[in-house]
């Protein structure tokens, strides 16, 4: 009854007034812009399409909206696994035959699509729903000296399903890929001298090498250097659990959660204060701290920036080898199994009496001004960690940037996030958490997105 009585509501309060076909082509826009604020969005535009066409039954609005969510949060590094299980059930093409002197006969085919498009240092690397053969291809180079321009096209059997690629490379001259046909996709690489390009196939990638050599600088991540803003800059770093909440245990007895995330946290903010910021910890000992009382704090300090640190954990029982990986989460109503397990696991020692729909309800209008800055906080750390820890160890995985139900993020008045820092449960990762160099590195690997973080955004 009470979801019956607000979700028009909270549909009514998302839309601004404006109709679904006027809001589909503001998310397309926003979407197209390259920008991520403005893809954020088109993200939130898209999910408030998608929950239109569920109350109308319009389907039509359905598949584009899911659609738009996919592509949306693929870009914004945001777990939509659930979202592409609803698209990959609508992948089908119904054909119907056109003989009138026989019964019609109806023909389901699954759509070949490509399912990402990126650079990874000099290859670009082209993933598809299914495995890709050669006869899917066709290459061939148009070449002409007097204008220099070398052109090398690939024309594949395939759709991109309404997705736009961004694959922009400063060492070439153009590289883009379109929906060239119905059925075919077209890339153009294009350089103002003859290259050097090979291509092969493994499975379901084609991975192209144009040939190109590695320009350091030219690279688009945002240089780290000194800057005069630091010492303007107020940064609380929260170590997770502590006191009686020792958080998660390794699959070691004597490995907790609290211990490792708070030499990590002292750790951080030696660095930072080194470089110049002002930085306070939630916990300086083993003590138990509420949840609501942790950002309650950073808001007393008036802190521009909020980090909640934590490390994960599966039962004894499951699959302690593969279940690996950083992430990074900022707040939002849990959209995936994994990221309300997490959620489950962190917000444990302060359980709230609302049942779910309250607790969504509530995050939904909760720190809505942050939620971008945040998700741009969480990519940044995100990325600097991964590459600070892959300098020095192999097996580092990538666990994303996800949006999850956290209370310890919860009235925080600045951009937050929580960073699980690997998995105590997994006996590879919990061998390296709680050594001190692991520690320093990945203390180091926060500082440099932090650092990043507030060069992009001043």
């Amino acid at each position: 009854m009470l979801l019956r009585l607000i979700l028009p509501f909270l549909l009514a309060f998302n839309l601004y007034g404006i109709s679904n076909s006027e809001l589909l082509k503001r998310a397309d826009s926003a979407l197209k812009s390259g920008n991520k604020s403005k893809i954020f969005t088109a993200y939130n535009d898209y999910k408030n399409l998608y929950l239109q066409a569920l109350m109308s039954g319009d389907s039509k609005l359905k598949n584009r909206a899911l659609n738009g969510i996919v592509a949306s949060g693929t870009k914004l590094h945001i777990d939509v696994s659930d979202y592409k299980k609803k698209v990959s059930s609508k992948k089908q093409i119904v054909k119907k035959s056109t003989n009138k002197t026989s019964p019609k006969k109806i023909h389901v085919i699954n759509i070949h699509s490509i399912s990402s498009a990126k650079w990874k240092e000099n290859e670009l690397i082209l993933t598809f729903s299914k495995k890709l053969t050669k006869n899917r291809v066709n290459y061939f180079k148009i070449e002409d000296k007097k204008k220099k321009s070398y052109r090398y096209i690939f024309d594949i059997k395939s759709s991109l399903l309404g997705k736009n690629y961004k694959l922009k490379k400063s060492q070439l001259k153009r590289v883009s890929m379109s929906q060239y046909k119905h059925e075919i996709v077209r890339l153009v690489i294009e350089h103002n001298k003859r290259l050097k390009l090979r291509f092969y196939y493994e499975d379901n990638r084609l991975i192209i090498k144009p040939g190109i050599k590695s320009y350091k600088a030219q690279i688009s991540h945002s240089p780290v250097v000194s800057s005069p803003i630091k010492k303007n800059k107020i940064i609380v770093i929260d170590p997770g659990h502590g006191g009686k909440d020792s958080g998660a245990v390794g699959y070691k007895k004597n490995i907790y959660e609290k211990d490792i995330v708070y030499k990590i946290s002292k750790e951080l903010s030696k660095i930072l204060n080194k470089k110049g910021y002002k930085v306070y910890l939630t916990r300086n000992k083993d003590s138990f701290i509420k949840l609501s009382k942790r950002t309650e704090y950073a808001n007393k300090r008036k802190a521009d920036m909020f980090i909640s640190i934590h490390a994960n954990a599966i039962p004894r029982n499951g699959d302690i080898h593969n279940a690996k990986g950083v992430e990074t989460y900022f707040l939002s109503p849990a959209k995936s199994k994994k990221s309300e397990r997490v959620a489950a696991k962190e917000n444990v020692k302060d359980v709230s009496t609302m049942n779910r729909f309250g607790k969504d309800s509530f995050l939904n209008f909760l720190n809505r001004e942050k939620i971008i800055a945040s998700n741009k906080l969480g990519i940044d750390l995100q990325q600097s960690i991964l590459k600070r820890l892959r300098k020095s160890y192999s097996n580092v995985k990538d666990g994303g940037v996800r949006k999850g139900p956290f209370w310890v993020l919860v009235g925080a008045q600045m951009p937050a996030v929580l960073v699980e820092v690997g998995f105590v449960s997994n006996p590879m990762e919990a061998k390296r958490l709680i050594t001190s160099s692991y520690q320093k590195r990945f203390a180091q690997g926060m500082a440099e997105g932090i650092e990043r973080y507030f060069l992009k955004n001043q």
